[in-house]
């Protein structure tokens, strides 16, 4: 059997950053970045959203090529979306620890979800060559999942960014245009995104301290745009040392991004070329005081405990 497949996992919730991060990261010689890769089923093979590359999900050359060496004798697809349903609802995530820390209590019929896992990221790295395969599913539990897999070496890269922030990207209309159709993203309101906020980064946390063994990095966005090239050193140094010695994307705050073959996420995953990379920090003017003062008063122990601040630039909190 091949070594594990190493995976640098980014963890946390939708709209913190974890686009651009996993685009400079991909960006690296000896790296891949593939999207939220527990979307390949539903949003890829079920779906055809649109790849990273500019083809349907079923025309890219290369997802072909990852299903025809990972699974050569076919899929059941509809058996995979059932476990997927039931595994990572939000409600099962307390479960999916527990599976991860004993995985001998999977059940068989769940058995096949994660054994077409482990050959798809096998797949994956071997079509693509890379050592450090990249992946902002963001979901803890789909990362506790992944921690079981005997082809996975798993890394932990937790992305966070001030709620605030999040909630307002999460209140801004965005279009989609790799969705069948085109569209715009996924909008929640505050009170729903706060408290999602509050749940994944918890969760992120607990699956950590749960597998110690597993390399982990805390990174801020703020921190990583106020810093790009010594950010991106540490997770370099710390969750990929495969690719030490490798070119740096970044040249002060620009990243010359490749092509990716990103399944799923943000549409800023099809950018390619120099990028600046600027902190949005719009939401100081543009979320409605009312806004901030449920994001700090739900959110406000874990802000602290994270070093973000209790007010804005823009309006009192």
């Amino acid at each position: 059997m091949s070594e594990p497949v190493p995976v640098l996992f980014i963890a946390g919730t939708g709209r913190s950053g974890s686009t651009v991060m996993a685009s400079v990261l991909g960006s690296i010689s000896g790296a891949v970045s593939v999207g939220e890769v527990r979307q390949v089923w539903r949003r890829g093979w079920e779906e055809d959203w649109t790849c990273g590359c500019g083809e349907t999900f079923h025309e890219c050359r290369f997802w072909h090529e990852v299903l025809e060496t990972g699974f050569p004798d076919g899929l059941d697809v509809e058996a995979l979306l059932a476990s997927e349903r039931e595994l990572l609802r939000l409600r099962n995530s307390p479960r999916a620890l527990r599976l991860s820390r004993r995985p001998e209590l999977i059940s068989n019929r769940h058995l096949h979800y994660l054994e077409t896992l482990d050959r798809l990221y096998r797949a994956i790295r071997d079509v693509s060559g890379a050592r450090v395969v990249v992946d902002s599913s963001k979901t803890p539990s789909y990362a506790a999942l992944l921690s079981t897999l005997p082809g996975v070496d798993l890394r932990l890269l937790h992305l966070i960014r001030d709620p605030r922030a999040a909630a307002h990207s999460w209140l801004s209309p965005k279009a989609s245009p790799d969705r069948p159709g085109s569209s715009t993203m996924d909008r929640l309101g505050v009170l729903k995104s706060t408290l999602l906020w509050i749940w994944w980064n918890r969760r992120a946390e607990v699956l950590a301290a749960a597998h110690p063994e597993t390399p982990r990095l805390l990174v801020r966005y703020e921190a990583f745009m106020d810093a790009p090239e010594q950010l991106l050193d540490d997770v370099i140094q710390h969750l990929a040392p495969e690719l030490r010695g490798e070119g740096s994307p970044l040249t002060g705050r620009t990243a010359l991004l490749v092509q990716s073959h990103t399944v799923s996420g943000n549409p800023d995953r099809m950018r390619q070329g120099a990028v600046q990379l600027v902190s949005d920090e719009r939401w100081q003017h543009g979320l409605a005081p009312r806004h901030q003062t449920i994001v700090t008063t739900l959110a406000g122990a874990t802000m602290r405990r994270h070093g973000f601040p209790g007010r804005g630039h823009g309006h009192a909190s």
